[in-house]
């Protein structure tokens, strides 16, 4: 499958929401004294495992012409990627994308350890794949597959205790924008889901405003 510049941008297609504020207006808080974040959900795509091959190689491709861009920790002043592919295709991912520095993280878990849970993933098996973030509280999941506040603090904790970083995905619904409560939502969403969260803990904690109404949009 040849894929053009357009396609292989389009794995970045939600870096605005994941993205850490890197301008003039960012806060003076210790919340934002990290290094920048640019992350490109997947989702449910490629089809097979050889598009996704072929997407990460030519990906990592484009990203080398970028200078601004390196692995976390590595040096100041630059953006760290992190890529979501697919639970099958994660760990062939990483074995192309991780040689240039760039992180590969797991859509969900679910915040059991084991057992009887027929189609869920445990955090000790993404971690055991090369893991290091792991998306908690997408719009995806909490809409399509209703998963509430206290789940999702749920996965938080259970992502932390592994040794990775959860990215907590926040914001309004349309009829929230629309009603002019997006600050009293996210709010409330950042105080349930990350109940109980040390300060410690926080350093390890991304948070990504996503308003809902505006995925896809371009807004």
């Amino acid at each position: 499958m040849k894929l053009s510049s357009a396609t292989l941008l389009a794995t970045l297609s939600t870096a605005s929401a994941f993205t850490a504020n890197n301008g003039q207006n960012r806060l003076s808080s210790e919340l934002f004294a990290r290094q920048p974040i640019m992350a490109g959900n997947w989702k449910m795509n490629p089809a097979t495992e050889a598009d996704a091959l072929n997407l990460a190689t030519g990906f990592t491709a484009l990203l080398n012409e970028m200078s601004e861009t390196c692995a976390v920790d590595d040096h100041e002043g630059c953006t760290e990627v992190v890529l979501f592919p697919p639970f099958p295709f994660i760990s062939k991912v990483k074995d192309i994308v991780g040689k240039q520095g760039i992180s590969v993280g797991a859509q969900q878990v679910y915040y059991e350890d084991k057992g009887a849970f027929t189609g869920s993933v445990a955090a000790s098996m993404v971690k055991s794949v090369g893991c290091e973030y792991v998306l908690c509280g997408h719009s995806e999941r909490r809409t399509l597959f209703s998963d509430s506040d206290v789940n999702i603090n749920a996965k938080v904790k259970k992502v932390l205790e592994f040794g990775m970083k959860p990215i907590l995905c926040i914001g309004e619904t349309k009829d929230e924008f629309d009603l002019g409560i997006t600050k009293e939502v996210c709010a409330m969403q950042v105080s349930k889901d990350l109940a109980g969260v040390s300060k410690e803990d926080m350093e390890n904690v991304v948070i990504a405003y996503e308003p809902v109404w505006a995925i896809g949009t371009g807004k």
